[in-house]
Formats: structure tokens, C-alpha cells, sequence
């Protein structure tokens, strides 16, 4: 498939990374539908958009008229046939759950067209975890955004080895269309190179956390403040969703038996996530949304 090939894309997965996925190709030309699976959920879904699109207008990123445009390029579906008709490129952003994302890979593989490239927007697994699922493995590969996507502004690219070039390349220039700064990596691994180097800060920031000797606000306040930064660990993983990657921290813990990723699972689990605290997307995490504390001048 050429890149001029490519001019419908659906997302599958609409909650923060899907819709940004949605929008920023939206922005730039592409037509979009977002599957919705719960029907219940399509005016959240909306209202999410609303609400993004009125940010970025606010930031400048692109001015009312263009942001109607945009919008007008975005379609909604909780029909999963509807939603693949000629589609040419698929963007998952479901939850970080295996098992999961290979059933929807398996069930949108029956209904996309056989020329659809199929791309995961997973932010620590491996493509070859899942390339079997799409029953079409050189035509599948990592298309990783970063949150938000109209600041970071970068898409890290990674195949698997049985990822056709030809595809890789496409994506390449695709990611370049869109916005963004491609970042191809040389070989799978998890967490790319960003998120392997925030998994590092993240874990020690929760290390210190757990362990009794600091409170998010005291992290986050000591890292703002020396390394001049508009956000902190704490912060950033408001930003993130603190359910997204529970799943893998309970395999860790459990299979490696280690005391302290068990003591930080279970403080997540017990704290956030059990109680709906999951961060900026229910109104409270480490931080209470909007304004959080961390916003603050007085912080």
C-alpha cells in the first residue's frame, strides 16, 4: 500500500489515547470513525471530544474554523461492521490487557478489508505478542502516541519481525502527515524509549511514596521545582490513567515475588483504582481535576 492509499482510519478503543488518535488525524485530512462498543457511552465519548477540541482551539493549535472541519471529519459507530467498511488504516487503543486486544484484533480482522493496515497504540507490549491475532502479521505494527498528543507531538514505530518494510515505511510517513515526529526503533521493546525511561521515574517516585518517605505532592514539588518542569511524576501518571499497565504490574509482582512491586500494586489497587480514582479522567487521582493542586503558583 502506498501512503496516498490511506484516507479512512478507525480507532478502536475510545477512551484518552483512541480519541486523541481520532482527533489528531481528523485535524489533518484524514476521515475518521471511532468504535464505540457500549452504546451508553457515545455521549461521553463526545463530550470528551467537545471538550478536547475547545482546548486545542484555546492553545492555538488550530483555530475554530478548522477545528469545525475537524469534527465533521470525525464519525461514531457502536456497530463494529459499520466501522471497518473500507477502512485503511485501524489504530487499538484498548486497555493494556493481552488477551483482550488479541479478541478484537481477531474480530476486526473478519471485517476490515484485506489491504487495511492494522496498528497497536500499546504503550509497554510487544507487537509479536499480538501479530498472530490480526491474521495478517506483516501488515501489523506499534503506532505509539504520547499523551497529550498536540504537545508531544512524537510516534514511536515499532514492528515485530515479521512486519513487512514496506508497511513500516508507510506508517512512517503517515505519523509525518499527521504531525508528528516519527521515532522508529531497531527491534521490539516494551516501553519504547520514553516510557522506558518514565517507568524508571515512576517506580522510584512510588518507591519513595510507599516506602513512607515522601508524599506525592513532596515528589512532585522536588522535581518541578529542580528540573523546572510544568508537571510531576505524580502528575504525569494522573495524566495517564492510574489503571493503565495495573494488569501487567500484577503479573510482575506475582511472578517475580518481589516485595516492593507488590507493595506498589497493591497501593495502587488499593487507593486509586478500586475506588474509581484513576486520575484526570475521573476527577481525582494523585491530584483533584480541574485545577489540580500541582497547578497552583503557591504549589
Amino acid at each position: 500500500m502506498k501512503i496516498e492509499n490511506i484516507k479512512r482510519i478507525i480507532i478502536l478503543g475510545s477512551g484518552t489515547m483512541g480519541v486523541q488518535m481520532g482527533m489528531q488525524s481528523a485535524m489533518h485530512g484524514y476521515d475518521v470513525r471511532i468504535f464505540i462498543r457500549n452504546p451508553a457511552k457515545n455521549d461521553i465519548v463526545w463530550d470528551d471530544i467537545q471538550k478536547r477540541t475547545n482546548l486545542i482551539v484555546a492553545k492555538e493549535v488550530i483555530s475554530r474554523e478548522e477545528a469545525d472541519q475537524m469534527l465533521k471529519r470525525i464519525y461514531t459507530t457502536n456497530d463494529p461492521a459499520d466501522a471497518a467498511k473500507d477502512v485503511d488504516l485501524l489504530s487499538e487503543s484498548v486497555p493494556e490487557i493481552v488477551s483482550l486486544k488479541r479478541e478484537v484484533f481477531e474480530k476486526f480482522n473478519k471485517l476490515c478489508p484485506k489491504h487495511t493496515i492494522f496498528t497497536t497504540n500499546t504503550s509497554m507490549l510487544l507487537p509479536s505478542w499480538l501479530a498472530k491475532s490480526t491474521g495478517r502479521p506483516e501488515r501489523f505494527l506499534a503506532l505509539h502516541t504520547n499523551n497529550p498528543i498536540f504537545i508531544t507531538k512524537t510516534a514511536d514505530i515499532m514492528g515485530h519481525p515479521g512486519t513487512a518494510k514496506e508497511v513500516i515505511d508507510v506508517i512512517i510517513e503517515f505519523s509525518r502527515r499527521i504531525g508528528l515526529t516519527p521515532i522508529v526503533l531497531d527491534k521490539e521493546h516494551p516501553g519504547y524509549i520514553t516510557n522506558s525511561l518514565l517507568l524508571a521515574l515512576i517506580n522510584k517516585a512510588l518507591e519513595l511514596v510507599v516506602n513512607g518517605i515522601a508524599t506525592p505532592q513532596q515528589v512532585d514539588k522536588s522535581w518541578m521545582k529542580t528540573m523546572n518542569m510544568g508537571i510531576g511524576i505524580f502528575g504525569i501518571m494522573d495524566s495517564i490513567g492510574l489503571d493503565v499497565g495495573l494488569e501487567l504490574r500484577e503479573r510482575h509482582a506475582i511472578k517475580s515475588g518481589d516485595k516492593q512491586a507488590q507493595a506498589i500494586y497493591e497501593y495502587l489497587k488499593t487507593n486509586f483504582v478500586d475506588k474509581g480514582h484513576l486520575g484526570i479522567k475521573t476527577g481525582q487521582g494523585f491530584y483533584k481535576y480541574p485545577n489540580p493542586e500541582y497547578e497552583s503558583p503557591d504549589f
